[in-house]
């Protein structure tokens, strides 16, 4: 058998193709790290990360298009934030914000940064989930 440039070419798209569809396929599989709030750093920023704790409160802009929650996991305390976008899925889904006030809960967002602060922002409400 003789290898030529086209032989080559190939053997690489062939290959290229497996490895991207087991990158997909695999890719729904893998969870976002569980996390304390006293370990999150400005290393995190941009990474998706879960968290189980208490909602100890919750407010919301003066117009009522971005809401706050403040989580305790015992180890800290963080502000979530849920913007508008976010807002309308809870809407969409059904689902009151204020149920979760004072609840064990577990949530998965993006870490972000805003003045300095550290924060987490939910962008689906299926991403909070009470505990028992």
């Amino acid at each position: 058998m003789i290898i030529n440039d086209k032989t080559i070419y190939k053997i690489a798209l062939i290959t290229s193709i497996v490895g991207i569809s087991i990158l997909i396929v695999s890719s729904a599989w893998v969870e976002p790290k569980e996390m304390k709030i006293k370990d999150i750093t400005s290393n995190n920023i941009n990474e998706k990360i879960t968290i189980h704790g208490v909602i100890t409160k919750i407010d919301y802009s003066s117009s009522s298009k971005t809401c706050f929650l403040s989580l305790n996991d015992g180890t800290g305390k963080i502000q979530v934030i849920i913007f508008q976008s976010g807002l309308e899925n809870f809407e969409t889904q059904d689902i009151d914000i204020s149920s979760f006030k004072n609840r064990n809960v577990k949530l998965t967002g993006t870490v972000s940064e805003y003045n300095n602060q550290l924060e987490i922002t939910l962008d689906d409400s299926k991403l909070i989930r009470l505990e028992k």
